[in-house]
């Protein structure tokens, strides 16, 4: 929308707005506009009189002056409240909640074979942030793991403390 639309769109919205809000005129005027003066004269003093007594009768229905309850330039004191008493929370004790360990980072650097007795027994080689450990099946992982199986490429271990299983895999360098 242009300005030029909008300036001629706002300007006949005023001037529908004003045509509409005008007050209308009685057609009684009119009438008296034909007759004589003297005639206007005692309608306008009939219809300030019929005002004058719709006057009196609001004045007279009107309340006598009462003080108003608020004063914007006075002020009075706060009403004191009661503090409020609230009870302390009673203390319940948290249920004993032992966290797990810290389980140290573990990788699988490598997977040794021996042959014994004409049978294939493995051995996993482990780095943690201590050193290298070499394990078997059955075996403990620093009281931490037990090693379940030694695969070709990987290492299935069971934590001690709650029973999860985690597999490390040799990663492809």
């Amino acid at each position: 929308m242009t300005w030029k639309l909008y300036a001629a769109v706002s300007a006949g919205a005023f001037v529908a707005t004003y045509l509409m809000s005008s007050p209308t005129k009685d057609l009684a005027p009119s009438a008296a506009l034909a007759s004589p003066k003297s005639s206007q004269k005692d309608l306008a003093g009939s219809d300030i009189e019929q005002l004058a007594e719709r006057l009196h009768v609001r004045l007279r229905a009107e309340e006598s002056y009462r003080t108003p309850g608020r004063d914007l330039f006075r002020f009075q004191p706060k009403p004191v409240s009661k503090p409020v008493v609230v009870p302390k929370p009673a203390l319940v004790e948290a249920p004993a909640f032992v966290p797990a360990p810290v389980l140290p980072a573990l990788s699988l650097s490598g997977i040794a074979t021996d042959v014994v007795d004409g049978t294939p027994r493995r051995a996993a080689v482990l780095s943690a942030p201590a050193g290298v450990l070499i394990v078997r099946e059955g075996e403990s992982v620093a009281g931490l793991y037990n090693v379940l199986s030694i695969g070709e490429d990987s290492v299935e271990l069971e934590a001690t403390a709650d029973g999860s299983r985690r597999t490390l895999r040799l990663s492809a360098r």
